[in-house]
């Protein structure tokens, strides 16, 4: 248990690769855990609703330990992703009024990039900062699959 509750944890600092790492294996996890959870008839809604937002939160954790790292407050996830969420449901509800509208995927678009490249890509501030000590600095050994 104490291996898997740091994954839910929205305090300290992630690096660009312990972000990856763990967005693919919460992503990895989530489509066999949900797929499982889709064979189960009896219970098969309440699960995958469990599974879902067990591994949303371990994402938003992950997400939040990255923009520390960034030197940025967790709070700056909701103008990352509030647009794309609601460009995305309101495109869904045209889509299934209308038939297909590929214009709401350009207006997402640009907050796709937005967290690509500031989650995934951006560096982290060298050092210690407001959040903590740096994950990659010398007194820190990084683990890998730990």
């Amino acid at each position: 248990m104490d291996r898997i509750l740091p994954y839910f944890s929205f305090g300290g600092r992630a690096n660009r690769q312990r972000y990856w790492l763990t967005s693919l294996a919460i992503y990895g996890l989530f489509i066999v855990l949900g797929a499982v959870a889709m064979m189960i008839p009896v219970v098969r809604w309440p699960l995958a609703a469990v599974v879902f937002a067990v591994f949303v939160v371990a994402e938003l954790a992950v997400a939040v330990r990255r923009l520390h790292d960034r030197g940025k407050s967790g709070w700056w996830l909701i103008p990352m992703y509030v647009p794309l969420v609601l460009l995305s449901g309101l495109g869904a509800l045209i889509q299934a009024a209308e038939g297909p509208n590929p214009a709401f995927s350009v207006f997402t678009l640009p907050f796709s990039i937005w967290i690509f490249v500031d989650l995934g890509c951006l560096k982290g501030t060298a050092g210690s900062n407001r959040f903590g000590p740096d994950p990659l600095g010398p007194s820190t050994p990084v683990e890998v699959f730990g």
